[in-house]
């Protein structure tokens, strides 16, 4: 899931050194009976390759799934907690994050 700075803060430095000191995790619900299979794993955020060194930080927060997390088919509700000095952010915020497992 990429992070998006809105510029709500007042630096992309400020920006960083908060998410630099986040501890992010990653929970997931099956759809179709709300039924937690997931629940507060380690997640990690990630610098995005740059082709033009010119071109703004960009960063994804991930999970690394493992087998056990993807055995069962269906469709699921991912969220990360992204937990800072500042308090909690639960993302995404605008819509769902569908996973279809298949």
């Amino acid at each position: 899931m990429e992070i998006v700075n809105d510029g709500r803060t007042r630096s992309n430095i400020e920006f960083n050194d908060v998410l630099d000191n986040a501890t992010i995790r990653f929970s997931m619900k099956r759809v179709s009976d709300g039924k937690q299979v997931i629940f507060m794993n380690n997640a990690y955020i990630t610098e995005k390759l740059q082709q033009n060194p010119d071109a703004p930080t960009e960063y994804y927060i991930f999970y690394k799934w493992t087998d056990r997390d993807t055995r069962h088919k269906g469709r699921y509700v991912g969220e990360f907690s992204v937990v800072t000095e500042l308090g909690e952010l639960i993302a995404p915020i605008r819509e769902q994050l569908f996973i279809n497992i298949i």
